[in-house]
């Protein structure tokens, strides 16, 4: 091997380590603050509303403008504890850096994706779908499949025969979790930023940050 060859070598070798160094070095990097402990623990982000998952889909449609977002508990995969976020808070929350994509449903299939999300409940399950912009009910001693009554969307009883814009990562939308209605969904657009991305900026920019569980999700008992 020529000379030069091996001294472009190591340069290409060193810049690589220093861009490594630097990268774990900034992994407590402060990027914003949470006034409240971000629930993102695994039992509570598979089987029932969180503020974090809350805070997730408020994020993706923040950025994509979507009607609605959904983000399946699976993909959450941290919590964080009041005060600093860091980025490897970001990093372990968003850990599998999604791209965020778009897509077109009818009311009716936004029901079946709902239906899809609480079919294990209470058995706490990935595909357990966090949400934004809506509100939904469920009582989970109907049969699968009719366990979803109520569904409201900015406020209205949803339409079944409208469509809405849908704002979720490219694992929901490729069909992930057994999400067929996704898969099939039109996709209108793919976002620049990926999730992680996403959750990074708007800590940024947002800070500090006091997310609330709302009542987005209600599970209804006979």
């Amino acid at each position: 091997m020529k000379r030069n060859s091996v001294k472009a070598i190591l340069l290409v070798t060193l810049a690589f380590l220093l861009a490594f160094s630097a990268q774990v070095l900034a992994l407590d990097t402060e990027i914003g603050e949470t006034l409240v402990y971000l629930v993102g623990d695994r039992e509570h982000v598979r089987s029932q509303e969180t503020n974090l998952g809350n805070l997730v889909c408020d994020i993706l449609r923040y950025f994509s403008g979507a009607d609605v977002a959904v983000y399946n508990g699976g993909g959450i995969r941290a919590a964080a504890g009041m005060g600093a976020i860091t980025i490897e808070n970001a990093m372990d929350i968003m850990a599998f850096e999604n791209m965020v994509v778009t897509l077109e449903l009818t009311g009716a299939e936004i029901i079946e994706a709902l239906e899809r999300g609480v079919r294990s409940y209470p058995e706490a399950s990935g595909a357990f779908l966090q949400v934004s912009g809506m509100r939904f009910y469920f009582n989970p001693n109907n049969p699968e499949g009719e366990r979803v009554v109520k569904v409201y969307i900015g406020g209205e009883p949803i339409d079944e025969n409208k469509t809405y814009t849908l704002a979720t990562n490219d694992f929901l939308a490729a069909g992930g979790d057994d999400y067929a209605v996704f898969e099939q969904a039109p996709k209108i657009d793919e976002h620049e930023l990926n999730d992680q991305q996403m959750f990074i900026r708007y800590i940024q920019e947002n800070s500090p940050i006091y997310p609330k569980v709302e009542g987005r999700i209600v599970v209804l008992h006979d």
